[in-house]
């Protein structure tokens, strides 16, 4: 015998030598052993060679509940008569399945229903000539129940029953097991010991291990697959994105979600007519606003600015600015709002700061397009800084995220000016796409925050920068449930 088999894998060639060809079934019940530990013995003895299994189908009739109206003529059956109408109806679950099988049942003549003195109905059972037919489907259904052999006759009743699902076929598969020769040189010798597959303190305190082999162990095969739970590759892309910053000489940000649309938009110098601004576009709370928000300081500085211009040399947007709609609350359509405000309480000191958090925009949902998604954003405030500085340091921040193919484009963003936009090529989608806003913040904004110095400001997603490192052509893949794209994404973490 080969000590190299599994004690299972010994346990059934033992059984398969007295009995050369068994049901699986059968093995079982000789064995001892549980279905699964079985099914799975003699896939691994037919891959060695040692057995053959023949698979087989066949449909097995179970039985599914007492038809209504056969039921009916059984409380019939069972009740002197008379029956009044609102007795039988009490049996049933609902007046609908009353109301069939009563009409099933009298069709067929197994029960009358009679009107009585006061117009109250009653119920009797049929004939016997009518009721040979409940008969022959009341043996169908007990031979069903007590899998003993059906007639032709019945045969031709299952249909209907079938349907309705009172008798279910059930397809059963069926497994012939047969050793071969070379299975019958493996099986072990009468009063043999089986051998051992592993070595534990009972064993060795009890000297059972006396006179029996090891099974040997193949260090070559293979180990089975295992998926422990790790973070989402859209977490681990973050991670990357705050260790770069940092590495930069950034300070990260961190805010709420929720903020007046002041700071949202009009701090940023988006006019209160501004198309983003419109509900199709933003998500608004509805009812809510900022009432401790009031036309002083900052804020009657950033509304001058948006009237005629203030004190930052630009004419502004020439309308009346109304406090009621800067108070209105929103959830953040970028992560801006997040650094405007910490620009206004640094003023004109020098400062490094990102934010990495999620964004809600009332989107047309696409393949570059979610309604709700990540944002990276950030801030670089100093003296003498301006656009060529900007394009170094994108330039800088894309290569240290391997991102190496990008391009920067002249555009226009109602806060910046020079404005830049950050766009790469999709070979999944066979096209190039916007990645990121950027510019040199306007004085509109700057001035009325108190600050007289250059404010460096860029704004990528991180869907879409995934897009770009995963080769996806849809972002929406980020959060589906591929179990198998999940799994293979093993690189950011090296997990």
């Amino acid at each position: 015998m080969s000590s190299s088999l599994h004690p299972i894998e010994q346990r059934i060639l033992k059984a398969l030598r007295e009995t050369p060809t068994m049901r699986l079934e059968d093995i079982v019940g000789k064995t001892g052993l549980q279905v699964d530990q079985v099914r799975r013995a003699l896939e691994w003895l037919s891959t060695k060679g040692y057995v053959t299994l023949t698979r087989s189908a066949k449909s097995k009739l179970e039985y599914g509940g007492l038809p209504p109206e056969v039921k009916v003529v059984q409380l019939v059956e069972g009740t002197p008569p008379p029956i009044p109408l609102s007795d039988l109806r009490a049996n049933f679950g609902s007046d609908q399945e009353f109301s069939a099988a009563l009409g099933r049942a009298r069709s067929r003549g197994w029960i009358v229903t009679e009107t009585g003195p006061g117009g109250l109905t009653s119920v009797r059972r049929g004939s016997e000539d009518s009721l040979s037919s409940l008969k022959e489907i009341r043996g169908l259904l007990d031979h069903v129940s007590s899998n003993a052999p059906i007639s032709e006759r019945e045969r031709e009743l299952l249909p209907d029953l079938v349907n309705r699902g009172f008798v279910k076929a059930v397809e059963q598969s069926d497994v012939a097991v047969a050793v071969t020769s070379k299975g019958l040189g493996e099986v072990p010798e009468s009063g043999a010991s089986e051998a051992l597959d592993r070595l534990t303190p009972e064993i060795l305190a009890s000297g059972a291990w006396k006179g029996r082999s090891l099974r040997p162990l193949d260090v070559e095969a293979k180990a089975p697959v295992f998926h422990p739970g790790r973070r989402h590759p859209v977490r681990d892309f973050i991670k990357e994105v705050r260790e770069t910053y940092i590495s930069m000489g950034f300070t990260e940000l961190e805010g709420d979600s929720i903020h007046p649309g002041f700071w949202n938009f009009d701090a940023l110098f988006i006019p209160q007519d501004h198309p983003s601004r419109d509900m199709q576009d933003t998500f608004y709370l509805e009812g809510l606003a900022d009432r401790k928000l009031t036309r002083t300081g900052t804020v009657a500085n950033v509304a001058a600015t948006h009237e005629n211009g203030w004190k930052t040399g630009s004419k502004g947007w020439g309308y009346t600015w109304r406090i009621e709609e800067a108070r209105r609350l929103v959830l953040r359509t970028h992560n801006t709002v997040l650094s405007v405000k910490a620009l206004s309480e640094s003023r004109e000191k020098e400062t490094r700061v990102f934010a990495v958090s999620k964004v809600y925009r009332n989107e047309n949902l696409d393949y570059k397009h979610l309604a709700e998604f990540h944002q990276m954003d950030g801030i670089i405030v100093g003296e003498g800084l301006n656009v060529r500085h900007l394009m170094g340091f994108l330039t800088e921040f894309y290569k240290k995220l391997g991102m190496s193919s990008v391009k920067l484009w002249p555009t226009y963003f109602p806060y910046t000016e020079p404005s830049l936009e950050v766009i790469g090529f999709s070979e999944a989608v066979n096209a190039w796409i916007e990645l990121s806003g950027s510019g040199v913040f306007r004085p509109e904004v700057t001035i009325p925050l108190g600050v007289k110095v250059p404010v460096l400001a860029w704004g990528p997603g991180i869907e879409r920068l995934m897009m770009m490192r995963f080769g996806l052509d849809d972002m929406r893949a980020l959060y589906g449930a591929d179990l198998s794209w999940l799994r293979e994404r093993r690189e950011l973490a090296g997990s």
